[in-house]
């Protein structure tokens, strides 16, 4: 008989432990779903671009032709929702030729705003410019000039599905200065955006 009334006992105390288990593991997945949501939506809307870029450098002096073209490419990570339209970028571009190259970088607000299918931005950067004479046996450092330089320029950008852009055309005044003498040039750039986190 003890051993009959044991079997009742145990049944009911691994099914009150089977059902404490399921309910434990229910409630950790809930409390786990929820904090993965909200981080999603705290998470703030970060856009990242890459692409080609195109430099009309002033090169005018001894050996060099008075505009030279540069091809490469250019980059940027932004922020671009944090009050009312306004963003801040990190851009960053490498421009070469047979002769030259150009490193720019820069970081500063922007504005942006929709029309219809289109988004419209303005910009106005800070940072660096880099240029260098391409030489046989020069190195990245020497012979090469790094001076400040600004850059005010905006971009059309053209959505499509909920995570890319495309960046139609993106231009560039860049006021700068290279070996003594000042050498404002033009950027052009396009590609790709792909946008992460809450927009």
């Amino acid at each position: 008989m003890a051993t009959r009334r044991m079997f009742p006992i145990e049944m009911l105390v691994s099914r009150q432990l089977s059902v404490w288990k399921l309910s434990f593991c229910a409630v950790l997945v809930f409390l786990l779903s929820s904090v993965a949501a909200a981080q999603k939506s705290l998470m703030p809307g970060i856009e990242v671009f890459g692409g080609y870029s195109h430099l009309s450098f002033p090169s005018g002096g001894p050996g060099f032709d008075n505009w030279t073209q540069m091809n490469g490419f250019d980059a940027a990570v932004t922020l671009p929702h944090i009050y009312k339209g306004f963003g801040i970028t990190v851009d960053g571009s490498a421009n070469y030729s047979t002769t030259l190259e150009q490193y720019n970088y820069f970081v500063g607000p922007q504005y942006k705003w929709e029309f219809s299918r289109f988004t419209f931005i303005a910009h106005g950067l800070y940072g660096r410019a880099q240029t260098r004479i391409r030489e046989p046996g020069s190195t990245f450092v020497e012979p090469s000039d790094r001076q400040r330089a600004l850059a005010f320029g905006g971009e059309v950008d053209v959505p499509f599905g909920n995570r890319f852009s495309i960046r139609a055309v993106q231009a560039d005044y860049i006021f700068a200065s290279a070996f003594g003498s000042n050498r404002n040039s033009f950027r052009v750039s396009t590609g790709l955006i792909y946008r992460f986190g809450k927009h």
